[in-house]
């Protein structure tokens, strides 16, 4: 591993180290890293100052995670421990370090590994538009330089499974087959966060095979599927898990987004409405009804639904940029735009609202603004989030292109 860290990445520990310290945290995770890196550096980081400002802000507002029985650290320089999580994003940090050909690991390298990680982190950059992407794009632009740098994960070593492990749990004790639920589980988290679907879901099904009403790996489970937008496969571990828990509207809200995509809008109306009854005022539930009425067509409603989530939260970009989509349907371009643009003000990451300023594009007959709208839409995962639209689109102005 090429860890021989730059001046700025030593700062940038010695700022997580003394952060940890003073909030009595006693470790060091990626978070802190992160931290310390934007907190000590403006210009190496290569993200616009009000961009970092804002992910700054966010960042000393995180609830940080307390660990009780954790030792405290004495001595004049008290060594802080930094969590294996922390240490795989390292390891994958050097990677790019590697391939971008650096002596040294430099804060980009770190921004680079953290936004290949499925965490709060990842996702409050993609909403100031920063993805692995762009981010990628803008580091080779200052360094004038072109070269293929592939999007690379943390690597996790799993537990080692038997060809025989079902035979062989039979025979595990109590205490045994604890450990091995606990063992196999986190190892399934981490999984996820690092976008190994496929080994993740294998031993989420370990676990169920050794104790079946596991929840959290039921609900891991149905996350598996729905990543790869089978909600078909999803549907029963979310309804296992509703089952244990009626009255969780995040629960209900999940198997209710399965239904709509299943095309079972009126009973996701219900789940949403029954969510939105045990948690009223939630913007999200709000913006979800107001979602399926569009399906149902029924217009009136859906822009009322999504003015009551903006009431309740000025920030909730989704209901901005579904009420302009409305307003385009009803034939209102300027309003609608003016609604989807003030969407992006709040969540420049917003797939589908870039999908919405291409339709109004193509409404106006501007093919190339269309295209330009649609290649962000696919930067920003609209495929992954919501479907093949966005490359069909892509696909027919491509062919009307080359027939012209």
């Amino acid at each position: 591993m090429l860890l021989t860290s730059s001046y700025e990445l030593k700062t940038a520990f010695a700022y997580a180290r003394s952060f940890s310290l003073e909030r009595k945290l006693y470790y060091i995770d990626s978070q802190m890293i992160l931290l310390g890196i934007l907190d000590s550096y403006a210009s190496d980081v290569a993200i616009e100052a009000a961009d970092r400002e804002k992910m700054l802000q966010w960042l000393h507002a995180l609830d940080w995670e307390q660990r009780p029985g954790a030792p405290i650290p004495t001595g004049n320089k008290p060594k802080v421990p930094i969590m294996t999580e922390a240490e795989r994003m390292l390891e994958n940090a050097t990677w790019f370090q590697k391939k971008l050909g650096d002596e040294q690991l430099h804060p980009q390298h770190i921004i680079l590994s953290i936004l290949t990680i499925e965490n709060r982190c990842q996702y409050k950059f993609k909403s100031l538009g920063i993805v692995f992407e762009t981010y990628l794009e803008q580091l080779l632009s200052l360094r004038k330089m072109k070269t293929e740098v592939p999007f690379r994960s943390p690597r996790i070593k799993t537990s080692y499974i038997s060809f025989f492990h079902p035979f062989l749990q039979l025979f595990y004790g109590p205490q045994q087959k604890k450990n091995a639920v606990e063992r196999y589980f986190s190892e399934a988290q981490s999984l996820l966060q690092y976008n190994d679907i496929h080994k993740c879901r294998t031993l989420c099904h370990l676990v169920l095979q050794m104790q079946p009403d596991h929840v959290n790996a039921l609900w891991l489970s149905g996350v598996t599927w729905r990543v790869e937008r089978n909600f078909q496969k999803a549907l029963p571990f979310y309804d296992k898990v509703h089952h244990k828990h009626p009255q969780h509207t995040g629960v209900l809200a999940e198997v209710a987004h399965c239904h709509s995509e299943m095309g079972n809008h009126e009973w996701a109306m219900k789940l949403y409405a029954h969510a939105l009854s045990l948690n009223p005022g939630s913007s999200e539930l709000l913006n979800s009804l107001g979602f399926e009425c569009i399906h149902l067509e029924l217009y009136v409603e859906a822009i009322s639904y999504f003015d009551q989530a903006i009431a309740y939260d000025e920030e909730c970009a989704y209901a901005y940029n579904n009420k302009g989509y409305v307003l385009m349907h009803l034939g209102f371009p300027v309003a609608a735009r003016e609604l989807i643009l003030k969407s992006l003000q709040i969540n420049k990451g917003n797939a589908y609202a870039y999908r919405n300023l291409a339709l109004l594009s193509l409404k106006e007959q501007d093919v190339e603004t269309a295209r330009e709208m649609l290649q962000k839409a696919q930067r920003f995962h609209f495929k992954r989030n919501y479907g093949n639209e966005v490359e069909e689109l892509l696909r027919r102005l491509d062919t009307q292109k080359a027939t012209s």
